[in-house]
């Protein structure tokens, strides 16, 4: 009988902690920053197509195809073959061309807050990080996981 109170005591605690993000005040704004997903090349590929379509578009001056030779110039630092550099190009060709497409049959897409969210990933390619940005994980979202 000495192992049921334990589970039982297990069970209470582990229900608190999922509680205790309701306790702090005005816990809906509250944002923490999660640990950058692993990507792959191919992921990077598209994620600098994304920000350079959507720059282009808002008109940041952003140079597509210069942002293209730096990001598969530091692929290549990477360790990628000549064949992967090849199919990355085109990766990020097609997934510019599909973005591009679709940002401008987006009304209002260059809102304020859109281009707040942009700018900071057009530095952080100009200064030469591909990486993964940490996603912003709010308590609403711990909560429902």
């Amino acid at each position: 009988m000495a192992i049921r109170p334990s589970i039982i005591l297990f069970f209470v605690c582990v229900g608190l902690g999922a509680c205790s993000g309701r306790l702090g005040g005005n816990s809906d704004t509250q944002t923490q920053a999660a640990a950058p997903p692993p990507s792959t090349p191919s992921q990077r590929a598209v994620q600098v197509a994304w920000t350079a379509a959507s720059a282009r578009y808002c008109a940041f001056g952003l140079n597509p195809q210069k942002l293209k030779g730096d990001y598969l110039a530091w692929e290549r630092t990477q360790g990628a073959s000549e064949e992967t550099i090849l199919t990355l190009g085109i990766t990020y060709d097609k997934s510019f061309l599909t973005f591009y497409d679709k940002v401008k049959d987006t009304p209002g897409f260059c809102s304020k807050a859109k281009i707040e969210e942009i700018r900071p990933q057009i530095n952080r390619h100009l200064a030469g990080n591909y990486e993964p940005t940490p996603r912003k994980v709010s308590e609403n979202d711990n909560r429902n996981n």
